[in-house]
Formats: C-alpha cells, structure tokens, sequence
C-alpha cells in the first residue's frame, strides 16, 4: 500500500504546477529560437528581447536551435525546468504545422507547453528572385507552365508552414512544382538571391529586407487584407486567387506546469514590451501586424489553428515526416 500511495503521489505531482519560486531577478532568461538567424522568429524575439529585459530586470537572451520544423528548440524547452527562464518563442510552424506534419515528434504540443503570450501575426507573401520575368501572380503562372522542368519553391524546412502554404498553390494551381527544403532561412534566401529557387512563400519580415533592396519581387500577399508595409502589393484574392489566405502568428511559450502567477508576470511583461512605442515600432517596421493576447486567449487560439493544419494536411495529401 505504501508503494501504491507513493506512486500515485509522483503521477500527481507530475500533473501539477511547478512551486511557486520567488523571481530572481539575477537569472538570465533565454529566448529560444527553433529556427536559424534571420528568419521571422528570430527578428522577433530580438526585437523583443530588449523590451522584455528592461521590463523583467532581468538579462534577456536569444538562442537559436535549429532543424526539424522548429522541433528541436521546441524539444529544448518542453524539456526545461518550468521555471520561467528558459521560454520559447514559436508560432504557426512550431505549433501549428510541425505537429500536425510529424508524426514521431519527441514531445506532446498539446501537453507539453504553456501559451504565455501571443505577440503578432503577419503574412505571408509570395516572392520572387527580381531577374524573374513574371511581375503578377497570373504572369509566374504563366511562366512556370512554360518551364520545361518545372518549378521549384522553397522553404525552410519540409513540414513548416512556408512548405505547406507552397503545397497549397501547388495543388491549387495545378503546376508541376517540386518543393526545394533548406535548413533555415538565410540558406534558402540565398539561393533565391541566386537564381537556384524560383519561388518562396515566405514571413513578410523575413524577406521585408530584400524586397525594399529590389533584390526580390514581391508577387502577393496571402493575408484578408493588403499590408501597410507593402501598400502596392495586392492580396491573392486580389491578384486572382480567392480563398488563399494565409497568416502567420507569433508568440511566448514555456514548458508545461508553470506557476500561474510566473506565467502571468512574463505575459505581461511581452505584451507590455509589445505595445510600448519602440516594440510597436520594430515590430510594424517588419511588417508584422501587433496581436498581443494574454495567456487563455493565446491557448485557444494556438490549439484552434493547430487543428486548422491537421485539416490541411489531411486534404493535401501531404506525406507525414518522421
């Protein structure tokens, strides 16, 4: 009976909360990034980081980890102690796409983590290297029906959102396409740059640099509406493809079992950071479009939209990734 009783004690002790621990302003927290320098996540936590630590008091930190959809810097955290140091800042790939495409991933999303804040959503947006003749989304159509290879899209990953929106024009197009995957965005960026992919439906704020340089074309947008930041850019219903909306969003996590009243206190930290003029600023400057949400919001949100991929992923035909 002893053994029974301690056993028990253990399992319910591994369903509840992590003690309150009083905060130690001394500690450094870390900023998790599953994905590589660069790309949309990793601007947004550094935008964040600062307003974050000036709020905290404490040192703020970005740490990129790199591979699998995201999953790796996922895994990293959903492995932390549920302490509130160690967060990570994920989205609709992480949390969205990658556990809806993966099929052995080595955690539960929907167990295993604890929606702190939602920061921002932004869109998509179709681009293209500048040397590309097509100038509109019927043009590149157009264009790569005339190829006699076929074209290719790329992402930063296979099973991330970027790979699954380029699924979704495949199939909705019709074209023959093959999906050309990349470790991180830098890599793929640069064989766009280099004429290698021919196109890429990408976070604004990841490739917002390259298309202000004239070094890429932006073709579309995949959000309801046209973005302020790409006022000229018309959206894919507009250029010609209803029902093509896709939005990305942004936010904090931590591992499952945090103290509520620690969850509380860096969920208001990241939205205070995100709504103050300088974080505003950054953010908007990226193209994103500021969502902050307090913790239940974010968690119905995040669930909603991870059921959304499951959807698209059974309807696509998209092949499960180990």
């Amino acid at each position: 009976m002893k053994r029974v009783l301690a056993a028990l004690a253990l399992l319910l002790a591994g369903a509840l909360p992590a003690a309150a621990q009083p905060w130690d302003a001394t500690r450094t927290v870390r900023l998790v990034v599953g994905y590589t320098p660069g790309g949309s996540f990793d601007v947004v936590a550094r935008a964040l980081a600062d307003g974050l630590q000036a709020r905290l008091g404490n040192p703020v930190v970005v740490e990129n980890r790199p591979g699998a959809g995201g999953s790796i810097g996922s895994e990293f955290v959903a492995r932390a102690t549920p302490d509130g140091y160690t967060l990570l800042v994920g989205g609709a790939g992480t949390h969205g796409v990658t556990p809806a495409i993966r099929r052995n991933l080595p955690f539960d999303t929907a167990r295993d983590f604890t929606a702190v804040a939602r920061i921002a959503e932004f869109a998509n947006v179709m681009v293209v290297n500048a040397s590309n003749p097509a100038r509109d989304l019927r043009a590149f159509i157009d264009w790569a029906k005339a190829q006699r290879q076929g074209a290719t899209f790329g992402s930063q990953g296979a099973g991330t959102s970027i790979h699954l929106t380029g699924e979704m024009f495949r199939l909705r197009t019709g074209l023959d396409m093959t999906h050309v995957p990349y470790r991180g965005a830098a890599q793929v960026h640069a064989d766009m740059l280099a004429g290698r992919v021919d196109v890429m439906f990408d976070n604004l704020p990841s490739v917002m640099g390259q298309i202000e340089a004239r070094a890429m074309r932006a073709l579309a947008v995949t959000s309801a509406r046209r973005v302020p930041g790409l006022p000229d850019v018309p959206t894919m219903a507009e250029a010609g493809m209803a029902d093509f909306v896709v939005t990305s969003w942004v936010g904090v996590f931590g591992p499952a079992r945090m103290d509520p009243a620690v969850v509380e206190r860096l969920s208001r930290a990241v939205q205070a950071a995100t709504e103050a003029p300088q974080g505003r600023e950054r953010l908007l400057a990226m193209g994103a479009q500021l969502a902050p949400a307090g913790p239940a919001e974010f968690d119905a949100a995040w669930r909603a939209d991870m059921r959304r991929w499951q959807e698209v992923v059974v309807a696509a035909r998209v092949e499960l990734l180990d």
